[in-house]
Protein backbone atom coordinates (compact mmCIF):
# COMPACT_ATOMS: atom_id res chain seq x y z
CA UNK A 1 0.00 0.00 0.00
CA UNK A 2 2.67 2.38 0.63
CA UNK A 3 4.27 1.74 -2.47
CA UNK A 4 1.50 2.60 -4.61
CA UNK A 5 0.98 5.86 -2.48
CA UNK A 6 4.77 6.66 -3.30
CA UNK A 7 3.86 5.99 -6.89
CA UNK A 8 0.78 7.91 -7.03
CA UNK A 9 2.54 10.85 -5.16
CA UNK A 10 5.87 10.80 -7.97
CA UNK A 11 3.27 10.88 -10.83
CA UNK A 12 1.45 13.85 -9.01
CA UNK A 13 4.45 16.02 -8.24
CA UNK A 14 5.86 14.66 -12.10
CA UNK A 15 2.77 16.07 -13.59
CA UNK A 16 3.00 19.58 -11.80
CA UNK A 17 6.64 19.81 -12.16
CA UNK A 18 5.64 19.35 -16.25
CA UNK A 19 2.65 21.57 -16.50
CA UNK A 20 2.58 23.75 -19.15
CA UNK A 21 2.85 27.63 -17.92
CA UNK A 22 1.51 30.55 -20.24
CA UNK A 23 -0.53 30.26 -23.77
CA UNK A 24 0.36 29.91 -26.88
CA UNK A 25 -1.10 31.04 -30.25
CA UNK A 26 -2.86 27.47 -31.06
CA UNK A 27 -4.19 27.94 -27.71
CA UNK A 28 -6.28 31.35 -28.88
CA UNK A 29 -7.09 30.04 -31.96
CA UNK A 30 -8.43 26.95 -30.54
CA UNK A 31 -10.74 29.48 -28.40
CA UNK A 32 -11.12 31.45 -31.71
CA UNK A 33 -11.42 34.66 -29.63
CA UNK A 34 -8.70 36.86 -27.82
CA UNK A 35 -9.47 38.46 -24.48
CA UNK A 36 -8.05 41.37 -24.09
CA UNK A 37 -7.67 43.21 -20.49
CA UNK A 38 -8.15 47.33 -20.18
CA UNK A 39 -9.16 50.31 -18.23
CA UNK A 40 -11.40 52.24 -20.42
CA UNK A 41 -10.16 55.68 -19.17
CA UNK A 42 -6.87 56.43 -20.44
CA UNK A 43 -7.49 58.69 -24.01
CA UNK A 44 -6.46 58.29 -26.30
CA UNK A 45 -5.66 55.01 -25.71
CA UNK A 46 -8.63 53.58 -24.39
CA UNK A 47 -11.75 55.57 -23.94
CA UNK A 48 -15.55 55.29 -24.05
CA UNK A 49 -17.50 57.41 -26.72
CA UNK A 50 -20.72 58.04 -28.49
CA UNK A 51 -20.11 56.68 -32.15
CA UNK A 52 -23.61 56.63 -34.16
CA UNK A 53 -25.83 57.01 -31.04
CA UNK A 54 -24.11 53.86 -28.83
CA UNK A 55 -21.29 54.42 -26.50
CA UNK A 56 -18.57 51.76 -27.95
CA UNK A 57 -14.97 51.49 -26.50
CA UNK A 58 -12.40 53.02 -28.75
CA UNK A 59 -8.89 54.56 -28.85
CA UNK A 60 -5.09 53.42 -29.60
CA UNK A 61 -4.59 50.49 -27.61
CA UNK A 62 -8.17 49.22 -28.62
CA UNK A 63 -6.89 50.01 -32.37
CA UNK A 64 -3.76 47.70 -31.83
CA UNK A 65 -5.60 44.53 -29.81
CA UNK A 66 -8.41 44.41 -32.99
CA UNK A 67 -4.96 44.48 -35.45
CA UNK A 68 -3.41 41.51 -33.22
CA UNK A 69 -6.66 39.44 -33.08
CA UNK A 70 -6.66 39.94 -37.06
CA UNK A 71 -3.40 38.61 -37.46
CA UNK A 72 -4.27 35.84 -35.32
CA UNK A 73 -7.00 34.94 -37.50
CA UNK A 74 -9.83 34.83 -34.22
CA UNK A 75 -12.06 37.31 -33.21
CA UNK A 76 -11.81 40.04 -30.26
CA UNK A 77 -13.42 40.73 -27.04
CA UNK A 78 -12.19 43.56 -24.42
CA UNK A 79 -12.52 43.67 -20.74
CA UNK A 80 -13.27 46.70 -18.91
CA UNK A 81 -11.66 46.72 -15.54
CA UNK A 82 -9.91 49.15 -12.51
CA UNK A 83 -6.18 49.51 -13.96
CA UNK A 84 -4.95 48.25 -10.67
CA UNK A 85 -6.74 44.77 -11.50
CA UNK A 86 -5.44 43.81 -14.93
CA UNK A 87 -2.15 42.00 -14.21
CA UNK A 88 -3.87 39.91 -11.40
CA UNK A 89 -6.98 39.24 -14.43
CA UNK A 90 -3.94 37.80 -16.69
CA UNK A 91 -2.49 35.89 -14.53
CA UNK A 92 -5.80 34.04 -13.61
CA UNK A 93 -6.34 33.60 -16.59
CA UNK A 94 -9.33 35.99 -17.09
CA UNK A 95 -7.46 37.59 -19.77
CA UNK A 96 -5.14 35.97 -22.67
CA UNK A 97 -3.30 39.86 -22.56
CA UNK A 98 -3.40 43.51 -21.54
CA UNK A 99 -3.27 46.27 -23.55
CA UNK A 100 -3.63 49.53 -21.95
CA UNK A 101 -1.11 51.30 -21.92
CA UNK A 102 1.11 49.63 -19.37
CA UNK A 103 4.61 49.90 -19.05
CA UNK A 104 6.86 46.94 -17.35
CA UNK A 105 8.17 47.92 -14.27
CA UNK A 106 10.35 45.22 -12.14
CA UNK A 107 7.41 43.70 -10.19
CA UNK A 108 5.65 43.13 -13.52
CA UNK A 109 8.35 41.84 -14.82
CA UNK A 110 8.15 39.06 -12.27
CA UNK A 111 4.48 38.45 -12.77
CA UNK A 112 3.66 38.63 -16.43
CA UNK A 113 5.69 39.01 -20.07
CA UNK A 114 6.07 41.78 -21.89
CA UNK A 115 6.02 42.51 -25.57
CA UNK A 116 8.57 44.84 -27.51
CA UNK A 117 7.49 48.73 -26.98
CA UNK A 118 4.74 49.63 -29.08
CA UNK A 119 4.56 53.29 -27.45
CA UNK A 120 7.00 55.52 -25.96
CA UNK A 121 6.67 59.26 -24.64
CA UNK A 122 6.88 61.28 -21.32
CA UNK A 123 5.22 61.89 -18.66
CA UNK A 124 3.79 65.71 -18.10
CA UNK A 125 2.10 67.35 -14.79
CA UNK A 126 -1.21 68.80 -14.87
CA UNK A 127 -1.65 71.97 -12.64
CA UNK A 128 -4.70 74.19 -12.37
CA UNK A 129 -3.94 77.35 -14.25
CA UNK A 130 -4.13 79.73 -11.31
CA UNK A 131 -0.79 77.67 -9.78
CA UNK A 132 0.93 77.65 -13.28
CA UNK A 133 3.68 80.23 -12.30
CA UNK A 134 3.62 78.56 -8.64
CA UNK A 135 4.66 75.09 -10.04
CA UNK A 136 7.58 75.80 -12.49
CA UNK A 137 9.99 73.16 -11.33
CA UNK A 138 9.65 69.45 -9.47
CA UNK A 139 11.07 70.85 -6.96
CA UNK A 140 8.10 73.47 -6.11
CA UNK A 141 6.17 69.52 -5.87
CA UNK A 142 7.93 68.97 -2.71
CA UNK A 143 4.95 70.27 -0.72
CA UNK A 144 2.39 69.41 -3.14
CA UNK A 145 -0.38 66.86 -3.09
CA UNK A 146 0.07 65.03 -6.15
CA UNK A 147 -2.56 62.97 -7.81
CA UNK A 148 -2.38 59.37 -10.07
CA UNK A 149 -3.73 56.37 -11.36
CA UNK A 150 -3.60 54.12 -8.69
CA UNK A 151 -1.53 51.03 -10.07
CA UNK A 152 0.14 53.19 -12.33
CA UNK A 153 3.73 54.01 -13.01
CA UNK A 154 3.20 57.48 -12.57
CA UNK A 155 3.29 56.80 -8.56
CA UNK A 156 6.42 55.46 -7.55
CA UNK A 157 7.47 59.08 -9.66
CA UNK A 158 5.55 61.28 -7.31
CA UNK A 159 6.30 59.38 -4.33
CA UNK A 160 9.66 60.61 -5.38
CA UNK A 161 8.71 64.36 -5.60
CA UNK A 162 6.40 64.55 -2.35
CA UNK A 163 5.21 62.78 0.52
CA UNK A 164 1.52 63.24 -0.08
CA UNK A 165 0.20 61.10 -3.09
CA UNK A 166 -3.39 60.13 -3.64
CA UNK A 167 -4.46 57.47 -6.08
CA UNK A 168 -7.60 56.91 -7.64
CA UNK A 169 -8.73 54.05 -9.95
CA UNK A 170 -8.96 56.62 -12.74
CA UNK A 171 -7.30 58.81 -14.82
CA UNK A 172 -10.60 61.09 -15.45
CA UNK A 173 -11.76 61.30 -11.10
CA UNK A 174 -8.19 62.05 -10.21
CA UNK A 175 -8.22 65.14 -12.81
CA UNK A 176 -11.33 65.90 -11.72
CA UNK A 177 -9.52 66.21 -8.30
CA UNK A 178 -7.40 68.90 -9.61
CA UNK A 179 -10.24 70.96 -11.01
CA UNK A 180 -12.14 70.38 -7.71
CA UNK A 181 -9.22 71.73 -5.94
CA UNK A 182 -8.74 68.66 -3.94
CA UNK A 183 -5.31 67.45 -5.29
CA UNK A 184 -2.35 70.19 -6.30
CA UNK A 185 -1.23 68.29 -9.41
CA UNK A 186 -1.36 65.38 -11.49
CA UNK A 187 1.06 63.06 -13.33
CA UNK A 188 0.04 61.41 -16.12
CA UNK A 189 1.61 60.50 -19.80
CA UNK A 190 1.88 63.27 -21.93
CA UNK A 191 -0.54 62.62 -24.77
CA UNK A 192 -3.27 61.91 -22.13
CA UNK A 193 -2.09 64.80 -19.98
CA UNK A 194 -2.57 67.09 -23.34
CA UNK A 195 -6.71 65.30 -23.87
CA UNK A 196 -7.08 66.44 -19.98
CA UNK A 197 -6.47 69.95 -20.72
CA UNK A 198 -8.42 70.39 -23.37
CA UNK A 199 -11.26 69.26 -21.68
CA UNK A 200 -10.98 70.78 -18.71
CA UNK A 201 -11.09 74.10 -18.36
CA UNK A 202 -9.07 74.88 -15.24
CA UNK A 203 -6.51 72.65 -15.73
CA UNK A 204 -3.37 73.00 -18.34
CA UNK A 205 -0.23 71.17 -18.25
CA UNK A 206 2.49 72.97 -16.70
CA UNK A 207 6.41 73.89 -17.84
CA UNK A 208 7.50 70.67 -15.10
CA UNK A 209 9.88 68.35 -16.78
CA UNK A 210 9.99 65.22 -15.32
CA UNK A 211 13.30 62.83 -15.77
CA UNK A 212 11.06 59.71 -16.95
CA UNK A 213 9.29 57.69 -19.90
CA UNK A 214 6.38 55.97 -20.63
CA UNK A 215 6.73 53.41 -22.56
CA UNK A 216 4.33 50.77 -23.61
CA UNK A 217 3.94 46.94 -23.94
CA UNK A 218 1.18 44.53 -24.17
CA UNK A 219 1.30 42.30 -21.18
CA UNK A 220 1.04 38.34 -21.42
CA UNK A 221 0.97 35.42 -19.40
CA UNK A 222 4.18 34.53 -17.82
CA UNK A 223 6.20 32.02 -20.08
CA UNK A 224 4.36 32.46 -22.99
CA UNK A 225 7.45 32.86 -25.34
CA UNK A 226 5.94 31.82 -28.42
CA UNK A 227 2.67 33.84 -28.35
CA UNK A 228 5.35 37.01 -27.37
CA UNK A 229 7.36 36.00 -30.03
CA UNK A 230 4.33 36.90 -32.54
CA UNK A 231 2.85 39.85 -31.04
CA UNK A 232 6.52 41.10 -31.73
CA UNK A 233 6.47 40.33 -34.97
CA UNK A 234 2.93 42.42 -35.43
CA UNK A 235 3.96 45.48 -33.54
CA UNK A 236 7.21 45.26 -35.65
CA UNK A 237 5.60 45.17 -38.86
CA UNK A 238 3.09 48.01 -37.81
CA UNK A 239 6.34 50.07 -37.18
CA UNK A 240 7.06 49.60 -40.45
CA UNK A 241 4.15 50.71 -43.04
CA UNK A 242 3.02 53.37 -40.52
CA UNK A 243 0.39 51.79 -39.50
CA UNK A 244 1.08 52.86 -35.46
CA UNK A 245 1.58 56.22 -36.07
CA UNK A 246 -1.59 56.67 -38.13
CA UNK A 247 -3.64 54.42 -35.52
CA UNK A 248 -2.45 57.27 -32.65
CA UNK A 249 -3.61 59.93 -34.76
CA UNK A 250 -6.80 58.67 -35.44
CA UNK A 251 -7.17 58.19 -31.53
CA UNK A 252 -5.99 61.44 -30.99
CA UNK A 253 -8.71 62.70 -33.60
CA UNK A 254 -11.50 60.88 -31.68
CA UNK A 255 -10.81 62.31 -28.33
CA UNK A 256 -11.58 65.82 -30.24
Amino acid sequence: MKKVLLMVMLVLIGMVGCSKQGITVEDIKKEGTLLIGLSGDYPPFEFYKMVDGKEQLVGFDVMLGEKIAEELGVDVEFKNMDFNSLVGALQSGQVDMVISGMSPNEERLNQVDFSDFYYTGENAVLVREDDIDHYQTADDLKDAKIGTQLGSIQTPIAESLTSNVKELASTQSIVLELSNENVDAVILGNDIAARYAEQFDNVVVSNIKIESEEKMAVALPKDSTELTDRVNEIISNLKADGTIGKMLEEAMQLTN
